[in-house]
């Protein structure tokens, strides 16, 4: 098992001795779901005189605390001690893992200008270089803010692109960075079913392999949306119960809020609408709030009076193209209609969903059965 052999490297020696190693272990604990491991030994080296006095171990412990925050769904914690530190100033070696689990953390609480803009003050949001440190969880950092603004073309360019790296490094635990789950939402914002369900179903095969009940969670959850079939609801509700056992909170309120909504779909209102609640008291728990936006957007329209805001054929063609980023000429251009009909449709998506603007279609299109 990873987590018996990383306490083993931990226990062979003082931490002090070799930071590096200590490091790399407590990440293999975190990634093995021994997440009170973790902690453990992170509270050990808060204590060590020798990592108390050093610059680059103190670096070191506050991006393995940041990094347990993130995965257990204290997105505010892990935001708050990256933006110190970059605020401060890092070394060259953790500078790109600073700004990459940052923007993972801002994106989890719905500050996605603010994610955008520590993108850009990094200059990481062009081309990398091929050296850059870290460059796959900048790749998936990047890959995870376009999802959440709409950008599902460019999410998939990144996310695969992260995958490469990550194969060519030798990395192939997906509790890593689970980027093939994290595509399949991409590929289904552009209806490319095929591939969100080739990625989901190769992303499970590999989480299992692992056996860490937060990596089989985030896989599982991807193949029930992407299955789109009988099964769906039964693997979702797996895929909930091993998310809750592996503490992972924000992706458990992500896959509560596809369980409930697929249940509402098959006409089990009461139980859709009884997951749609529990998913909101975590994410207001977990203070991510483009989660909240999105579950509150599914229990309004449940209020709402029966076909009152279903769109019609037209209708939601434009606002997916609207969502995944296309400027009104270009959806006329695609659809072969004028602009001013565009314009004319995208008023009445915004009415009948009772939102205010293209930003909010994210959210609000979450809902609505493709």
């Amino acid at each position: 098992m990873v987590n018996e052999q990383a306490i083993w490297l931990l226990d062979m020696a003082e931490p002090h001795i070799n930071p590096q190693r200590t490091w790399l272990a407590i990440l293999a604990l975190l990634y093995a779901g021994d997440l009170d491991s973790a902690v453990a030994r992170c509270r050990r080296l808060r204590d060590d005189p020798a990592w108390a006095g050093s610059t680059r171990r103190q670096e070191l412990l506050t991006l393995l605390q940041a990094r347990s925050s993130l995965l257990t769904g204290r997105s505010w914690r892990a935001a708050d001690m990256l933006q110190s530190m970059l605020d401060r100033g890092t070394s060259t070696q953790s500078a790109c893992l600073v700004v990459a689990w940052l923007i993972e953390a801002l994106v989890h609480l719905g500050e996605l200008d603010r994610a955008h803009q520590v993108l850009l003050d990094s200059k990481l949001a062009g081309p990398l270089d091929p050296d850059l440190p870290d460059r796959a969880h900048i790749l998936a950092a990047r890959g995870a803010l376009h999802m959440a603004s709409g950008r599902f073309r460019h999410a998939i360019d990144d996310y695969m692109a992260c995958g490469w790296l990550l194969d060519a490094c030798f990395v192939v635990n997906p509790a890593v960075i689970p980027w093939r789950s994290r595509a399949v939402f991409g590929a289904l914002g552009i209806r490319r079913y095929d591939l969100a369900l080739a990625l989901a179903e190769e992303e499970l095969i590999a989480a299992r392999k692992w056996g860490s009940p937060r990596g089989i969670g985030i896989a599982l959850h991807a193949v029930g949306v992407a299955r789109r079939d009988d099964t769906s609801v039964a693997v979702l509700e797996e895929a909930v119960a091993l998310l809750a056992q592996g503490h992972a909170r924000t992706e458990f309120v992500q896959a509560l809020f596809d369980l409930g909504t697929m249940q509402i779909r098959r006409q089990d209102v009461t139980e859709g609408r009884r997951r749609l609640v529990e998913a909101a008291m975590v994410a207001y728990e977990c203070r991510n709030v483009f989660w909240e936006e999105r579950i509150r957007f599914a229990l309004e329209r449940l209020q709402a009076p029966a076909g009152a805001s279903k769109l019609t054929r037209q209708e939601e063609k434009i606002a997916y193209l609207a969502r995944a980023g296309h400027s009104n000429r270009h959806i006329a251009q695609m659809t072969c209609l004028t602009v001013r009909t565009v314009e004319f449709h995208l008023s009445s998506v915004y009415r009948k969903l009772s939102i205010s603007g293209r930003r909010e279609l994210v959210s609000a299109l979450s809902s609505v059965p493709s």
